[in-house]
């Protein structure tokens, strides 16, 4: 019986990092280590001073996103450490935990949203492509 639970609380974890599951902010460290056990993963680090300049990441598919803010009292600058984030907005793409694209803003704190979505998704296609490799 008890590994009927642990199933269960594995199916939970998985679901909850999963792409049918609302993607949202991160909201601790352990599901940041959660994420190099995913496919393809977005972060998109920011500021709460610079929420405006954020990218609206919802039309992505075959990828999971999150948004993380460097001001986050547990887990910002652990991220901006380890990420190396030198500015804001920054979106990182994570292929099973290893970095395979970075998108930085330069002086004006914002990014060029339709050249990036489409980066983006030709870097989704690209892991989706490496998969049948």
């Amino acid at each position: 019986m008890k590994w009927l639970y642990g199933f269960t609380y594995l199916v939970g974890i998985c679901l909850s990092v999963s792409p049918l599951y609302a993607q949202s902010s991160l909201k601790d460290l352990q599901q940041i280590q959660l994420l190099s056990q995913e496919e393809c993963i977005i972060v998109q680090v920011n500021a709460d001073w610079n929420f405006s300049a954020s990218l609206d990441l919802n039309g992505l598919n075959n990828c999971v996103w999150f948004n993380a803010s460097i001001d986050d009292k547990e887990y910002g600058a652990i991220i901006a450490n380890e990420w190396k984030v030198v500015s804001v907005p920054t979106i990182i793409m994570f292929e099973y935990g290893k970095e395979v694209k970075r998108f930085e803003a330069g002086l004006s704190f914002n990014l060029d949203k339709n050249k990036i979505i489409k980066d983006i998704k030709d870097e989704i296609d690209e892991i989706q492509l490496r998969k049948f490799q």
